[in-house]
């Protein structure tokens, strides 16, 4: 995982989450699917500092976003939008974390 951007990784996973229209109902989800998770990925990143992400790290920062997009209700065709948005700004690429497409 060389040549990743862990602060433009990390900005573009955040401003995935706070861009992606929720299509769910349920405030309770809400707050289990897609707060928590977001309050996980900021600790993380806090975490890392001034480090490059491992690649565990990364795992655990994707797997956070996927629960997002679940608990949202995020169409397909829009978590695959960003997800190459996520690879192309910070470098890091869903393959070599063991990410498939949707």
């Amino acid at each position: 995982m060389t040549d990743i951007d862990t602060e433009a990784f990390f900005a573009a996973v955040l401003k995935t989450i706070a861009s992606t229209r929720n299509n769910g109902a349920d405030p309770a989800e809400h707050a289990s699917g897609v707060v928590e998770p977001a309050a996980r990925i900021r600790a993380v990143e806090k975490e890392i500092g001034d480090r490059e992400i491992a690649p565990g790290e990364a795992e655990e920062v994707m797997g956070l976003l996927e629960t997002t997009f679940r608990a949202k209700r995020t169409p397909e065709e829009e978590r695959e939008h960003y997800l190459q948005y996520i690879e192309k700004v910070s470098g890091i690429s869903r393959a070599s974390l063991g990410v498939s497409a949707p």
